[in-house]
């Protein structure tokens, strides 16, 4: 007869060292946020024909360092700021979590989007669009930290012929 074998757990092979230190990390990092603070955290990738991919990250966590005992706060993370454009519209959302809407400055021009946080946390972003606006066409709105800012495309150019003497 042949012996039954005992079937192991995954995680026992990683070893626990792995997740030693978890909790009391996590413990840590929500002392060092307060409870009256939400913590944000994540990356979008953006891929555009021709160009390498950009990673961005956003949010408010703070970094641990391995080499000290102590969690510090990092610099205040870029908000993720998406840009979709349609035949019609230009269409820039952007996460502000926990800015008030009077702390938003706003300036456009027929190529760019300048975002602009004031008070507590500065914050600027000067934005390249992908095609030309009317920035008198602008409609914004903010609710729930989010930012939507739309624009009417400017109607493309057409050449025009030139008649040479």
């Amino acid at each position: 007869m042949v012996g039954i074998r005992k079937k192991k757990d995954f995680f026992e092979d990683f070893g626990s060292e792995l997740f030693d230190n978890l909790e009391e990390i996590i413990e840590a990092l929500l002392e060092e946020m307060g409870e009256s603070v939400p913590f944000v955290y994540g990356f979008s990738i953006i891929r555009r024909p021709g160009e390498d991919s950009e990673l961005r990250e956003f949010g408010n966590v703070p970094e641990y360092s391995q080499n000290e005992d102590n969690l510090f706060p990092s610099e205040m993370k870029d908000p993720l700021i998406d840009v979709f454009e349609d035949e019609e519209l230009v269409h820039i959302l952007a996460e502000f979590p926990e800015v008030e809407k009077e702390n938003l400055l706003l300036h456009a021009t027929a190529q760019n989007l300048e975002l602009k946080v004031v008070g507590s946390s500065e914050y600027s972003e000067d934005i390249e669009l992908p095609v030309r606006v009317d920035p008198k066409s602008a409609k914004a709105s903010y609710k729930n930290g989010v930012l939507e800012v739309t624009f009417r495309r400017c109607a493309e150019e057409k050449p025009v012929e030139i008649e040479i003497n």
